[in-house]
């Protein structure tokens, strides 16, 4: 019997804002699979990373014959061939996830833009979440990384503005939902059930459960995932607070200065 098709969908907002917790929540869900960042955009569409994707599949539990088998045969910078990835990826991700009959698949990448015709292509059909979060806590998190350099840290901030001027034009479509990290973190079940909704998805509680997630460093942080059990992390509604004095005047005037992110912090309810 031929498998029923499943529509997928994706998590598009910038980085460090909450997307691969998100990620988690939509997998942990009975009826739903969640990529996290599987790069099979960045595969066949420009910098063409095959080996960055397999690694990432390795992560979601697949051997790298079997990921380099799915790459068999597909165009590059193909949509149908890309859309076609998804299809044939399901069932090995529903046997290895134990769940055979779910209702949508999805997977999310905070660098579609990269791509604008993969955008084009699913800007307007495909239900899209887009994650946001205040400009400051942003800010705050790239340069709290430890395991990058000033140059590092200063790229991602302009990804951050590259991804707002990509999805900009697209943010009041009816399938692009928008979800803020501090209403996840802060209210998670009244969030989930409005993020299941969009995706056709019946409400559930099982992302609040403690129960251990295969594969779990495919979610990438331990904000997502208890690093070590890979069980139920409590939502850490801290990460939602922000104090001016965490930033330096220069990084507020980045802020302050840039239209880009006026913008964004006006359209998403933020204080200037």
């Amino acid at each position: 019997m031929e498998a029923k098709a499943v529509r997928p969908f994706f998590l598009i907002g910038p980085l460090r804002t909450g997307s691969s917790l998100l990620a988690r929540c939509i997998d942990d869900h009975p009826d739903a699979i969640c990529l996290c960042e599987s790069e099979i955009n960045r595969t066949l569409f420009s910098p063409y990373a095959i080996a960055h994707h397999v690694k990432r599949m390795e992560a979601h539990g697949l051997r790298s014959e079997q990921a380099l088998k799915l790459l068999s045969g597909r165009r590059q910078d193909s949509i149908d061939d890309w859309r076609g990835w998804y299809s044939s990826v399901r069932p090995l991700l529903c046997e290895r996830y134990g769940k055979p009959d779910i209702q949508a698949l999805g997977d999310k990448s905070p660098d579609f833009f990269t791509a604008p015709t993969l955008v084009e292509a699913i800007a307007g059909t495909e239900p899209l979440v887009y994650t946001v979060r205040d400009p400051r806590a942003i800010l705050r998190s790239i340069y709290r990384q430890v395991d990058a350099s000033p140059a590092e840290k200063a790229e991602r901030w302009e990804f951050l503005k590259a991804n707002i001027r990509c999805w900009r034009p697209h943010w009041e479509r009816p399938n692009v939902l928008s979800v803020r990290y501090e209403d996840l973190v802060r209210d998670p079940v009244a969030t989930m059930t409005r993020v299941y909704g969009h995706l056709s998805l019946p409400p559930s509680t099982r992302f609040m459960e403690p129960f251990h997630r295969l594969d779990h460093r495919r979610f990438l942080w331990g904000t997502a995932v208890d690093w070590e059990s890979g069980g139920h992390r409590d939502f850490d509604c801290s990460r939602a607070e922000l104090s001016d004095e965490e930033l330096s005047l220069e990084q507020h005037d980045w802020i302050a200065s840039d239209p880009q992110i006026a913008l964004f912090t006006e359209r998403f309810g933020y204080d200037r």
